[in-house]
């Protein structure tokens, strides 16, 4: 999986955007922000249609010019 893509922890159920690779293993950052955490790339896997499209709204800002 690339970086800049969502994947599924398979140990948490949390899906993240994947930040980076380091040491065997892959960051993770929650949808919008927060802390990352680190997970087995053995660990991950894709995200199904309906997880994407919630991942994406979460991770899009919100606002724009009034």
């Amino acid at each position: 999986m690339k970086q800049g893509r969502y994947a599924v922890d398979m140990d948490t159920g949390r899906v993240g955007e994947i930040v980076s690779r380091h040491a065997g293993s892959v960051l993770l950052r929650p949808p919008g922000g927060g802390r990352e955490w680190a997970v087995a790339p053995d660990r991950l896997r894709p995200l199904t249609e309906p997880e994407r499209r919630r991942a994406e709204m979460y991770g899009t800002p919100v606002g724009g010019e009034r």
